[in-house]
């Protein structure tokens, strides 16, 4: 028997932060230590009573404990997302919650302690707001060296911004906290709008997922709302899988193509927050070489998608989600 790898999954549900716990959950690949919330689609309080009531729909919240996010992001002003995802978060649902107990523990106090736990093993994927990961690092630099692999939903390193016209929103909302995390040395790979506006969940696969029976039905509800939000906010009847693909790397790099280099945040201009500036290690120029600051800023290196990969990540997607069925 394969042995799962240890996993925690840092999210703001969040729709398609929902649909990538279901993912995650149906690839048979993780052992998921803990679901930690995070402030962003919606105020922390509120992704954090979602956090629970996916767990109970799932039937992991009986061993798998789910904690509360820190308050707010450490930049504001900040917008919720509540327009696209609903006024709960997520689309026209309403999930009651676990019974399972509150842990005493915050998010980033859990990735501390299952980054000790599981030095050198542990995966950490980030779909919302880098607010957690940012107060670990903050309170032990070297979390940054005892995670295998950090991979985050967030960015954009060669197509605009779907906030602004240069910054994603999981960036946008907390800048601060992303130019934390990706100056920190921490083994990253940012899947951002280049990759994820590029895998795309369409009306044929909607109708795949309500074929496949009672399992995926909360999940071909979720992805119904998604697709509406999508048309509503200027969309062409799809929606990019942004949340579902990081999960999908951290598993299988394939699923995008990506490359080498530093991703520097855009934290001091108001007109241009949250802008991800990408530059690859293989760049045939010198960057930056009138400030040592950014120079020596620029080592630290990870991956980027920069656009899709050979394997087809809707696909897997589709037929992945009625492996887990959920009960709601």
């Amino acid at each position: 028997m394969t042995t799962r790898t240890p996993i925690v999954l840092d999210s703001d549900p969040g729709i398609d932060d929902a649909v990538a716990l279901q993912y995650l959950l149906g690839t048979g690949l993780w052992d998921l230590k803990a679901y930690t919330s995070a402030g962003g689609n919606l105020p922390a309080e509120a992704t954090y009573a979602n956090a629970r009531a996916l767990a109970r729909a799932l039937r992991i919240d009986t061993h798998v404990p789910v904690h509360r996010g820190a308050g707010r992001p450490s930049r504001l002003p900040y917008r919720e997302a509540s327009a696209f995802h609903g006024p709960a978060g997520l689309g026209d649902e309403t999930l009651p919650d676990s019974t399972a107990p509150h842990p005493t523990e915050s998010s980033a106090q859990a990735l501390l302690r299952l980054s000790r736990e599981y030095e050198g093993e542990l995966t950490v994927c980030a779909t919302g707001p880098l607010t957690n990961v940012a107060i670990a690092l903050l309170e032990d630099p070297h979390f940054a060296h005892r995670v295998r692999k950090f991979v985050f939903m967030g960015g954009a390193a060669q197509v605009p911004g779907n906030f602004t016209p240069v910054a994603e929103f999981n960036i946008w909302a907390d800048p601060d906290a992303a130019e934390i995390v990706l100056s920190s040395g921490i083994p990253f790979t940012m899947v951002d709008l280049d990759a994820s506006h590029r895998w795309l969940f369409r009306p044929e696969d909607l109708a795949a997922l309500e074929a496949a029976g009672p399992g995926t039905a909360l999940a071909a509800r979720l992805m119904r709302a998604y697709l509406a939000a999508c048309s509503r906010h200027g969309g062409d009847g799809t929606c990019p899988l942004h949340d579902p693909l990081a999960v999908g790397v951290c598993g299988d790099e394939a699923f995008v193509e990506a490359a080498d280099g530093a991703v520097v945040v855009e934290c001091a201009s108001e007109l241009t927050r949250g802008q991800t500036v990408f530059v690859p290690t293989a760049a045939r120029r010198v960057y930056y070489s009138e400030s040592p600051a950014l120079t020596a800023r620029l080592r630290a290196t990870g991956r980027v998608a920069l656009g899709p990969g050979t394997r087809d990540f809707t696909a897997d997607f589709v037929t992945t989600l009625p492996r887990w069925p959920a009960t709601a």
